[in-house]
């Protein structure tokens, strides 16, 4: 007499076989009948001789039968101590005379206790299937239509949805459940469950001593009984629940524990198995790289909305500077400005006010980046709104729009700023150089004069006031007015352009027009920064008495 049982399914399928004929399948009219979605409705038979000789037939079944993970095509010879399965179904063949293994027992401090738990590192746990799972239809259906998701644009809803839906047809969880590991804390937050019945249910609650055995060892977790566990049989989550057999692994990203996938079953014939764990593993595993992928893209889609807003930001910057320079007999003007990001904190304008005076502005703001683009355009519109004033005054205007900067600004914001207005008719130029890079005063005969501060930067301060003061440019003269992102460009080897540097540039091409000079001074500082970053933006402004 021999004995065929299913270590899988425990009392539920275990049988003791004479010699004859048995069909093995899901329904009536099969001998032996194994109430399984994989196993098909006349799935194999088993011969028995008087001599003692067993023979397995597969009756071309839909998902195969295998023989110690070999799957089978007709009709093979079997003995005892061979693993059969039917499906995804296992089975072991043995003599009537084995005994049923007893239940593990597990020893801690010298008192036994029952234990249902058995754990595997989860690197273990991920380790190659068996070859009758690749070659069951089912799951290699489910494992590849969940890798399938790593490309599809979902929904995190919609993927947690279909995957516990996969897993729990495959592995027969009455529930299913992602939770996932807030950001710098031990906290788990339940983003996801499903129930096999699709009953409704607002609430889904797990065993703190599962979360604690997953977490704290990053083990893939299998626990066949719970119910004969003494650890888990009077937990109220447990009992309430009346949850028989449980599984919960680690979603793991490079060492990381992002969450934990969990399932379980109150069905007390059903019994999870190692072969059960790894196939949730598995699903764990492309889990979280989907959620991986899924962080990736919405943070990718976050910055594609954030560059797009700072590409409409930087054509609102651009159109904000003069497109053309004023024109006024005698004179030429030429502005540049190239920014280090896609907006920044520099600011430039140029205008003729009625009175036939022209208004030059350059203007640095602290910070980079759209903080200092607000600030700088905070600052422009100021000042235009004030140069309509047929009394314009560069003091009294730089003094007005510090009150309002310092009122309205953050503690810390402030600016550098040079405001000037040319007088054509007299040749001269009066000047507020508010905490600004000394503009560089070069005479038609190469002597340089420097156009120093003449009071500290706007925004630091409220109640103080600005110098203005005038000097007389003669024919020939050049004004170069200029933020620091050209002296303190940086090369790679960490040196700076230089005040030294700029100077000498500035006479020895004081003879070219001034859009050729400041195209060749631009390619002069490119040329020494060479593929080192540009660290800040560079904006200037020319001003030329003609000769």
């Amino acid at each position: 007499m021999y004995r065929l049982s299913s270590p899988q399914y425990g009392n539920r399928h275990d049988w003791q076989l004479e010699p004859g004929t048995y069909v093995i399948g899901r329904v009536p009219p099969a001998d032996l009948m194994v109430n399984d979605a994989t196993v098909s409705r006349r799935h194999a038979q088993l011969d028995i001789a008087a001599n003692g000789k067993i023979r397995l037939t597969d009756l071309a079944s839909l998902n195969g039968t295998l023989v110690n993970d070999r799957k089978i095509t007709g009709s093979v010879d079997v003995k005892v101590g061979d693993a059969i399965t039917f499906g995804t179904v296992g089975f072991l063949i043995s003599s009537s005379e084995t005994a049923i293994p007893k239940p593990e027992v597990a020893v801690t401090d010298g008192v036994e206790s029952h234990t249902s738990m058995s754990s595997l590192p989860i690197d273990e746990a991920l380790q190659p299937l068996a070859l009758k799972d690749y070659t069951n239809p089912r799951i290699f259906k489910a494992i590849s239509d969940m890798a399938k998701m790593l490309i599809l644009p979902q929904s995190a809803d919609e993927m947690f949805s279909e995957s516990l839906a996969l897993l729990q047809d495959i592995v027969h969880a009455e529930r299913a459940a992602v939770f996932l590991a807030r950001e710098g804390s031990e906290t788990l937050t339940l983003v996801t469950f499903r129930l096999s019945d699709q009953k409704g249910s607002d609430s889904f609650t797990i065993s703190r001593s599962i979360v604690r055995e997953v977490l704290d060892k990053k083990m893939a977790v299998l626990f066949s009984d719970l119910i004969s566990d003494e650890r888990f049989a009077k937990q109220e989550s447990i009992v309430v629940s009346g949850i028989r057999s449980a599984m919960a692994v680690p979603l793991i990203n490079e060492q990381k524990v992002l969450g934990i996938l969990y399932t379980d079953t109150a069905d007390p014939w059903q019994r999870f198995n190692e072969e059960s764990l790894k196939i949730t593993a598995t699903f764990g595993n492309i889990l979280a790289a989907k959620i991986i992928n899924q962080g990736l893209l919405k943070e990718r889609q976050e910055k594609e909305a954030l560059e797009s807003e700072l590409r409409i930001a930087s054509q609102i910057q651009e159109e904000l500077m003069p497109k053309v320079l004023p024109v006024v007999p005698g004179y030429a003007f030429h502005a540049f400005q190239m920014q280090c990001k896609m907006v920044g904190g520099d600011l430039y304008d140029a205008a003729l006010l009625r009175d036939g005076r022209v208004l030059i502005l350059l203007a640095d703001v602290s910070g980079k980046g759209m903080g200092a683009a607000l600030l700088a355009s905070n600052i422009l519109s100021a000042f235009r709104m004030l140069r309509g004033n047929t009394d314009f005054d560069v003091a009294e205007a730089t003094t007005r729009v510090n009150a309002q900067l310092h009122a309205s600004s953050r503690s810390g914001d402030f600016a550098t700023a040079f405001l000037a207005l040319l007088d054509a008719n007299n040749h001269t130029l009066t000047y507020v150089n508010a905490g600004h890079n000394s503009p560089l005063l070069v005479r038609n005969d190469g002597t340089i004069e420097y156009i120093e501060a003449t009071g500290m930067p706007i925004g630091v301060f409220d109640g103080v006031g600005w110098e203005s003061r005038t000097i007389a440019l003669a024919a020939g003269d050049r004004l170069l007015v200029f933020t620091d992102g050209i002296p303190e460009a940086i090369n790679v080897t960490e040196d700076f352009y230089s005040d030294e540097r700029l100077e000498k540039f500035t006479v020895d091409h004081r003879a070219e027009p001034p859009d050729i000079f400041a195209t060749a001074l631009i390619a002069d500082v490119s040329n020494f920064v060479g593929d080192a970053p540009r660290s800040d933006d560079i904006t200037l402004i020319l001003l030329q008495r003609e000769l």
